[in-house]
């Protein structure tokens, strides 16, 4: 049963305006080691996308109980994208029996990504 859907639209230069201005230390308050393995704007800002989408599933918005590294996003070996939960979130939000299913498309100046949340 689908219980939340989020969908998120970035504009990939404000995106590389922030990379250009904070560079590491905005890769480090948003993602995991893991997420920045290449450092594209277009893979980060999709990535970025994806956090949001998700927080707008799940209905809380970014807040004292959900931070960005909370959501990792990541690539199975055929880049398809999917999200691991920290353990906080997945208490907190009894999220033990769900799949978050992820989408994430680029064109242009845009990156767009769409998130379900799918009680098992």
């Amino acid at each position: 049963m689908i219980v939340g859907i989020g969908i998120d639209l970035v504009k990939i230069n404000r995106i590389k305006s922030v990379l250009d201005k904070y560079g590491d230390r905005f890769l480090r308050k948003i993602f995991t080691e893991e997420e920045i393995i290449k450092k594209n704007v277009y893979e980060i800002s999709g990535k970025f996308a994806v956090k949001e989408a998700f927080v707008k599933a799940l209905g809380t918005g970014f807040s004292k109980k959900v931070f960005f590294k909370d959501i990792i996003v990541l690539n199975n070996n055929s880049g398809k994208p999917y999200i691991v939960l920290s353990h906080k979130i997945i208490k907190n939000f009894n999220l033990d029996n769900f799949n978050v299913h992820v989408s994430i498309s680029h064109d242009g100046e845009y990156a767009v990504a769409m998130t379900i949340l799918e009680r098992l």
